[in-house]
């Protein structure tokens, strides 16, 4: 880009700072669009497009409660598998793996998709948030957008940081944390250059919110404050319990991820079962359908008892982990502001039952509880802590929000270790906090790289003969067969070396069984070349024999150093080649 910009003479900060207004602007009506989506999707199944979903389910008959997800999720299996395969999940993922090992590229198809998906998982009643495919569709169309200029690697990445900050500031009507989210969690980058456009985009696009829906917050928030320093102990046994039941819904989620995974039937019919689990949890707690702001909203103004939102706790971690590990589309962020402010809710209620005086009303629990399970759950402590102040337009309650995310945030960090978001990245392999290029050797199958045009040679032939079949060989290496050709092991140059002056091995009567060969290292050709470097590292070896991952005794190739560290070096010098 910067030959580009030369050119025409201007700063190259000018240049991007245009880019990210446009992105803003495209950004911000995509979220009009998606929140259409939703709203017509929903018009379909409940003839009711309003946001107070509870009292439009409380009022159809009981079938209809029951078969919504389940007509959904026969419509979203086969769309997301025949059409939109990369459309599952929550999409932040999607978008930190992109930033991290692809420069900023995504497929606009894939942001498409996950718009559709998600807004008709979420229009019949699904238990999903709209937050994270809005993050995917801004940083999708960031990235459509940047792929049409002459735009560097580290340009790109901005870009679709703007176009991910654009799509929580529409969201919530929070320009700060959209930028905060951005910088948090999809750059992990707080620089001055990546600073000042993902500003921008967060602005217009919280502009173009306004316009077209409204300058209103998310959620209905009296002023609450904090009533005494008595409390701060009471806020951080909160945090403790966000802690734990953040730790409990991941558990949960991944857990029925796997469940569904093991059930034999096709995975296009797998979100039609979700639906089914879904509805009937409906059945019984409706207020789990949907994205859940209006239960919010009641439990924010102290319109909740304490046991319906305790009950609400379980009911809403098994909705949305059936909801998504069946193979609905849609976020985590906004179902966890849900189980922070029924954590929250509940925990207040106790808490001002016991100390009237000192304390404050459920709803600043529920509103500290918010932030702190969002905090927790996504490893996002200050972009939540900002989405709540935004919200609240008041500090004083910040000194408990921040007590509590902190505290909520170092537990999950203790025991688990992981957010929803690294979690998810590391069960498909992808491990941020290692660097680029230990994923790097992860996205290289063994299988790409091995050699397949290796010689074998049969156990029972002498030593004599292999020595033979060596002059006339430029090979160093082979691999031992028996007759029917199953794998026995690695025979090299080293080994003959060994015994080639040692009388007890005669050329003629040793056969090559017999003889003391190295101990063969195998892998199998689905592994990365990030387990086939430790497997060297731990082995000291310089090859490897790799084995079919059917039939252990059939070899299909070799695999050396020097080929794992040649096609580590092709790799990284395709990335640098995408650069200026």
């Amino acid at each position: 880009m910067s030959q580009f910009i030369q050119k025409l003479g201007i700063n190259e900060h000018i240049i991007l700072s245009m880019v990210a207004v446009a992105i803003g602007l495209m950004v911000g009506y995509g979220a009009i669009l998606f929140r259409l989506l939703i709203e017509s999707f929903q018009f379909v199944f409940m003839q009711s497009g309003h946001e107070n979903v509870v009292e439009i389910v409380r009022q159809l008959p009981w079938w209809q409660v029951l078969i919504m997800p389940i007509i959904g999720g026969a419509v979203i299996g086969p769309l997301i598998h025949f059409f939109f395969p990369g459309s599952r999940g929550d999409g932040v993922p999607e978008v930190m793996s992109a930033v991290a090992l692809r420069g900023g590229k995504l497929g606009i198809r894939e942001g498409l998709g996950k718009m559709l998906s998600c807004s008709l998982s979420i229009g019949c009643g699904g238990s999903v948030g709209r937050e994270g495919p809005v993050v995917h569709l801004g940083a999708t169309l960031a990235s459509w957008f940047g792929s049409l200029l002459p735009m560097s690697e580290n340009h790109m990445r901005t870009i679709v940081g703007c176009g991910a900050a654009a799509g929580i500031a529409a969201s919530f009507n929070a320009p700060i944390a959209g930028v905060m989210f951005a910088l948090e969690v999809i750059l992990a980058d707080y620089g001055l250059a990546t600073f000042s456009p993902i500003v921008l985009s967060s602005v217009i696009s919280t502009v173009i919110a306004r316009m077209h829906l409204g300058d209103f917050p998310a959620f209905i928030v009296p002023n609450y404050t904090l009533v005494s320093a008595w409390e701060i102990p009471a806020y951080v046994g909160l945090g403790l319990l966000c802690g734990l039941t953040g730790i409990l819904f991941m558990v949960t989620l991944f857990k029925m991820e796997d469940l569904f995974a093991r059930i034999r039937i096709p995975i296009y019919l797998k979100p039609t079962l979700g639906g089914l689990g879904i509805g009937l949890i409906a059945l019984v707690f409706p207020e789990v359908m949907g994205v859940g702001y209006d239960v919010m909203n009641h439990a924010l103004l102290e319109e909740m008892g304490a046991w319906i939102m305790l009950a609400l706790i379980v009911a809403k971690i098994v909705a949305t982990s059936v909801a998504l590990g069946s193979g609905f589309s849609g976020g985590v962020f906004t179902p966890s502001l849900f189980l922070g402010a029924m954590v929250g809710g509940s925990f207040g209620t106790i808490a001002h039952s016991i100390f009237p005086s000192i304390s404050a009303g459920p709803g600043a629990y529920t509103l500290v509880g918010m932030g702190a399970m969002a905090a927790s759950v996504l490893g996002a402590p200050i972009a939540s802590i900002l989405i709540l102040f935004e919200l609240t337009g008041d500090y004083r309650i910040m000194l408990a929000l921040m007590v509590a995310s902190i505290v909520a945030t170092l537990l999950i960090n203790q025991i688990y270790r992981e957010s929803v978001y690294t979690k998810t990245l590391k069960r498909k392999k992808i491990d941020l906090r290692q660097g680029r290029e230990a994923n790097l050797l992860r996205n290289i199958s063994v299988g790409s790289i091995m050699r397949k045009d290796f010689e074998t040679v049969i156990e029972t032939k002498n030593l004599r003969q292999f020595k033979d079949k060596l002059r006339q060989s430029h090979r160093d290496c082979f691999v031992v067969v028996d007759a029917a050709g199953h794998f026995k092991g690695i025979i090299s140059f080293q080994d003959i070396r060994k015994v080639a002056f040692e009388e007890r091995w005669s050329d003629d009567l040793a056969l090559i069984k017999d003889l003391p060969l190295s101990a063969p290292v195998t892998i199998t050709p689905h592994e990365n070349l990030y387990d086939a470097l430790l497997r060297f590292e731990s082995n000291n070896v310089e090859q490897m024999t790799v084995i079919s991952s059917n039939d252990p005794t059939q070899v299909i190739g070799l695999i050396s150093n020097h080929d794992m560290i040649r096609a580590y070096n092709m790799a990284l010098l395709s990335q640098y080649n995408s650069r200026d």
